[in-house]
């Protein structure tokens, strides 16, 4: 008796095991390929804008921010995505991989802009000269780690379901809304500009992702309100 109850549970983590590794190739494919189409994507753009063909780290560290950006973006936006949409709950089990991946992918990405590209991103001068860029770039990530770190389920544990889930709730829009930000401050020139004159044919990436960004806000409103009015 003993021993069948141990080779069923022995079956429920093996199963539990092929699912998260499922979990995580399914959304390491997503980033790759979100990486390379950013990077073929402003190979291409920066020809039509500057007429050089020329693919550099510099290029790569720009594909990394709208990789992070866009596994963050889709992350919050599943929760509005699925309460919209019965029987797409499945979905949710994306949520904690694209939020760490989207952070992982986004440290890298601050690394690799202050230490690989001092000559773009000379630290901490250029945090200096940009410090509303800076505060939300480090605020987006500081609040992202805390998230990557909370979402253990020892923590749930400790802090409790409820608490637990409006924290991740809370700094998970506060980090989007940090990082969306953090893009605008430093593309608006380059977008209002696109915008105007359609100069450079496509625009920069970081517009649409960002837009991404927006809509996973206004569905988390959307759900809220919902909410709301069904609490009546």
């Amino acid at each position: 008796m003993a021993g069948s109850v141990n080779s069923s549970k022995d079956v429920r983590r093996l199963a539990k095991e092929v699912a998260l590794a499922g979990l995580w190739r399914r959304t390491g494919i997503l980033a790759g390929s979100a990486l390379v189409f950013g990077g073929v994507y402003f190979f291409v753009r920066q020809y039509f804008k500057d007429g050089v063909w020329n693919f550099d780290l510099y290029l790569l560290n720009k594909s990394l921010a709208t990789t992070s950006l866009l596994l963050v973006s889709l992350s919050m936006l599943l929760t509005g995505w699925s309460y919209f949409r019965p029987g797409s709950t499945r979905v949710l089990a994306y949520r904690k991989f694209y939020g760490l991946a989207g952070f992982w992918i986004g440290l890298t990405h601050g690394a690799v802009s202050h230490v690989l590209l001092p000559g773009h991103f000379p630290f901490p001068s250029w945090g200096v000269k940009n410090p509303a860029a800076s505060a939300l770039g480090l605020a987006a990530l500081l609040l992202f780690g805390a998230m990557a770190a909370a979402s253990d389920r020892r923590v749930k544990g400790r802090w409790g379901g409820e608490i637990w889930r409006k924290f991740l709730r809370y700094a998970g829009y506060a980090a989007l809304i940090s990082a969306a930000v953090h893009a605008g401050v430093l593309k608006w020139a380059s977008w209002t500009k696109y915008i105007r004159t359609f100069e450079s044919v496509l625009p920069s990436l970081s517009l649409p992702i960002v837009l991404v960004s927006a809509a996973a806000l206004i569905l988390r409103g959307a759900v809220w309100i919902s909410k709301r009015r069904r609490g009546r």
